[in-house]
């Protein structure tokens, strides 16, 4: 009888604990059933009021946050904007990257070597599948269109026209010394200044996405706001946060990876059947809740940082996407020894390098970071 009892007892403490965890999500899961409108409804029902809108990109490697991407390129509405953004990407093969984009004469095979080759523009190398996986994902879109209605990609980064003489690429060398979040911003400001249309969509990763300095950094997404006053959104796809670790590296603290408010956020999203839904921030409980993007100390709010907020897939389901096919092969090899010559480093063998950029590496985040995903997971048990 006395173990009957105790057997109930705590069944009845376990019900207790679950009740009072799932507490925990209830006002984020309440506001969530109020809300309908679609990420890629809710980036156009934001070009109605502003005229640029930055996407604060998850981890580079993250392919899925693309699909929404090129789901927002290839809508029709999209042909009234036609320009996009991007913070990766030698700036100097932008005339060269629209021409291939504009290209619908290209066999497949010629689109997936020419966009191998703008990631090979890059230095140092870039061996995220990302960048190759937007160009094609555009250049199928534009082989649809009209030459007037064709997107186009204008990169931000840093770069080097590499067919140039030494002394050009020195010249160029130093003209990139400098703030790269201000480069950037002055880049997209001179482009979007010459551009017919008056709309731009830019995809920045995390901090380079905010809209004032923090943390004593400088963001690209300030300069911009202040270039164009009241005329550029924010938004936050849905992705990790990044936490101060007890493990300490000679005395400097490390981070992990985790989830907003400690997985409350993403198990209100499990627990309402929400993958794919968006709204401002202002005047909810997500945009309410302290800013923990980073492991820093701050008094924001997640309003104060971005204008509004994007799930698109559970963080479980996020797959990262890292090494290309053939990226590293003979001939460019032979290429990058200039390079790494050219910038004064020593270059890695040619094994070595092939290992680290060929070899493709496919993993969801369920798989790389189990306990991020448990943190979430104990609001739904």
């Amino acid at each position: 009888m006395k173990r009957i009892l105790l057997i109930l007892m705590t069944m009845c403490f376990v019900q207790i604990m679950f009740a009072q965890t799932n507490s925990a999500i209830k006002p984020y899961v309440d506001f969530l059933e109020t809300q309908h409108v679609s990420s890629k409804d809710y980036i156009f029902n934001l070009f109605e009021n502003y005229d640029i809108v930055i996407l604060c990109e998850r981890d580079h490697r993250e392919i899925t946050q693309y699909d929404l991407i090129l789901d927002i390129l290839k809508d029709k509405r999209f042909q009234n904007i036609q320009n996009t953004y991007f913070e990766i990407g030698n700036s100097k093969y932008n005339d060269k990257l629209n021409d291939f984009l504009h290209d619908s004469s290209l066999t497949d095979e010629e689109v997936t070597k020419t966009a191998l080759q703008m990631q090979r523009n890059m230095f140092p190398l870039w061996e995220k599948a990302n960048y190759t996986y937007y160009l094609k994902g555009v250049h199928k879109i534009n082989s649809k269109l009209t030459d007037n209605k064709k997107v186009n990609v204008f990169n931000l980064d840093f770069g080097i026209l590499w067919e140039e003489s030494d002394e050009e690429k020195n010249r160029q060398k130093e003209a990139n010394i400098g703030d790269r979040d201000s480069v950037m911003a002055v880049k997209f400001i001179q482009c979007y200044k010459q551009s017919k249309t008056k709309k731009a969509l830019l995809v920045l990763n995390f901090r380079h996405a905010f809209l004032q300095d923090m943390f004593g950094r400088k963001n690209t997404g300030r300069f911009i706001a202040d270039e164009f006053e009241g005329k550029v959104a924010n938004v936050y796809i849905n992705s990790f946060v990044l936490k101060k670790s007890n493990v300490t590296d000679q005395d400097i603290p490390k981070t992990v990876v985790g989830t907003p408010q400690d997985g409350k956020w993403e198990a209100a999203f499990m627990k309402s059947d929400k993958r794919d839904v968006a709204f401002n921030f202002t005047g909810t409980p997500f945009g309410n809740d302290a800013f923990d993007m980073l492991p820093f100390p701050n008094e924001m709010k997640y309003s104060d940082v971005f204008t509004g907020f994007i799930h698109y897939n559970y963080l479980p389901d996020f797959r990262t996407v890292s090494g290309i096919e053939n990226f590293i092969d003979d001939e460019f090899y032979k290429e990058l020894v200039n390079r790494y010559q050219f910038y004064n480093e020593e270059i890695p063998s040619e094994n070595e390098l092939k290992m680290d950029f060929n070899t493709v590496t496919e993993e969801t985040y369920r798989e790389e970071f189990p306990d991020t995903v448990e943190e979430i997971e104990k609001f739904l048990n």
